[in-house]
């Protein structure tokens, strides 16, 4: 069918924008988060959901996504953002394996970039990393070496910190699960 084709592309468009957002500014909007909710309802509520994923399952899978990223959220490890978009991937790919590879893709790819944080960190408090300072480019340097902000001690609670973007990553690992497997999602889903 034509329709659910073409929901493909601005599903993908989507995901990409998420993507971009969240690397860049470490932050996923709100309308953005309602933007890809309304799609997902649109094309459940019309018949035209892509990935062959029934209304029952489409609302199980974001309630479940809801409610196993909310904990990490009461903890204070990740954005609200997250978890709103997990909910939202939830609704388009259900309750099903599609959705526990973008779980688990995302958890990869923001274990990775906080180990390199990590390592950055360990990296600038040596005399490598005050040569590498003084040697790089400026843009370089300031890129790798830029001090990290720190939270007022004025006595209220800290702010999170938003040093992985887990949305943007999720997003990623849903962009490679529908390019690679798309053809393939509705038999992954069984």
């Amino acid at each position: 069918m034509l329709v659910p084709s073409l929901m493909i592309p601005l599903w993908l468009l989507w995901l990409i924008a998420i993507a971009v957002m969240d690397l860049r500014m470490r932050k996923v909007r709100n309308w953005m988060v309602l933007l890809g909710l309304g799609m997902g309802l649109v094309a459940l509520a019309t018949d035209i959901q892509p990935f062959q994923v029934t209304a029952w399952k489409a609302l199980l899978g974001m309630l479940v996504a809801f409610a196993a990223l909310l904990p990490f959220y009461a903890m204070r490890w990740m954005g609200a953002g997250d978890v709103k978009f997990a909910a939202v991937a939830g609704l388009w790919f259900g309750l099903s394996p599609s959705l526990l590879i973008i779980w688990i893709g995302g958890s990869l790819l923001a274990g990775i970039h906080g180990l390199l944080v990590l390592a950055r960190r360990r990296l600038a408090a040596t005399p490598t990393g005050s040569w590498l300072q003084a040697h790089l480019p400026l843009r370089a340097a300031t890129a790798l070496f830029a001090p990290e902000p720190r939270a007022a001690s004025s006595g209220q609670p800290r702010a999170i910190e938003r040093s992985v973007p887990y949305a943007g990553y999720m997003a990623l690992t849903a962009i490679w699960l529908v390019l690679a497997f798309e053809p393939a999602l509705p038999n992954l889903k069984a």
